[in-house]
């Protein structure tokens, strides 16, 4: 397999088993994912797992993503896919990687790989690699605060209730 174009990592102070229901959660990741206005399972997908779907409407209110997790490895791995998106975007795939460092101490390790659509967008590769980076990287620190705090990214963020 070919290097990542973006492979980031966070250390969370949290057991394995809390770290990964965030994860594993997969409608869930707006609590904790600044850029996702909401998600949806969608009809007949399984809701975690191999072959689960989901919709991510991001916050641009513009652009979504439907992405389906193509490797389920309880406590261990989660790999996607991007099976269709408005972004620039004509491959995308990627993996969450999860190791206990001690009973309270865990490292998530996210790798990402991605071929941009069009002329211009390859063109734009390490401008798009530098801006999914800074994304990811804030991804992992949101979730981060999520489970060691129990807090919706609005609220550690902006100081707003999310609800």
């Amino acid at each position: 397999m070919t290097q990542p174009d973006v492979d980031v990592s966070e250390k969370v102070d949290a057991p394995l088993d809390a770290v990964w229901e965030s994860w594993a959660d997969f409608g869930g990741i707006y609590k904790f994912h600044s850029d996702v206005l909401r998600t949806t399972i969608l009809t007949g997908s399984n809701s975690r797992g191999v072959g689960a779907v989901r919709r991510c409407e991001l916050s641009d209110h513009r652009n979504d993503i439907e992405e389906r997790i193509v490797a389920w490895e309880p406590k261990r791995l989660i790999g996607f896919e991007f099976k269709r998106t408005s972004l620039p975007i004509a491959t995308a795939w990627g993996d969450f990687s999860f190791e206990s460092c001690s009973a309270s101490q865990t490292q998530v390790r996210m790798r990402f790989w991605f071929t941009p659509l069009g002329l211009v967008p390859r063109l734009m590769k390490p401008v798009m690699t530098w801006k999914i980076r800074s994304g990811f990287e804030k991804l992992l620190a949101n979730n981060k605060n999520f489970v060691e705090q129990g807090t919706h990214w609005l609220e550690y963020e902006t100081g707003r209730d999310s609800a």
